[in-house]
């Protein structure tokens, strides 16, 4: 029985040599990739908000913030905006600013839009 055991052990080793072969043969392609100086100095450094805790927003589509940029923006939506739009931003005497309605807009259209205001009302915030 041993004999046996023995044969089976060393037929399941043999089947598995080529597979073994095979990982250490394989070359690691990232190892293997080499770095020119001049892209080492085209690669960008660090983020300078790599240690700054980032709001987490339910809607991929928002734009990135800081945590401290967050809570700003919050702060100045209810002190300058809420009066008109709301505290839920569905709008009061002022038109509603949620994301179904701001996000196609972009963020380069509102901002001009706050800065200068609106002859319906909107008040320019930029002066």
């Amino acid at each position: 029985m041993s004999h046996y055991l023995k044969l089976k052990q060393l037929t399941v080793a043999l089947a598995a040599l080529p597979f073994t072969f095979s990982l250490a043969l394989a070359e690691d392609p990232v190892a293997k990739k080499s770095v020119t100086e001049a892209e080492v100095k085209y690669q960008a450094g660090g983020s300078p908000l790599a240690n700054e805790p980032m709001h987490q927003n339910i809607d991929p589509k928002a734009p990135p913030m800081t945590e401290a940029e967050f809570v700003k923006a919050r702060q100045v939506y209810f002190e300058r905006c809420a009066g008109c739009h709301g505290v839920l931003r569905k709008g009061a005497t002022g038109k509603p600013l949620t994301p179904d309605i701001t996000l196609p807009k972009g963020t380069e259209y509102l901002k001009v839009f706050i800065a200068y205001g609106s002859p319906a009302g909107m008040p320019n915030w930029q002066t």
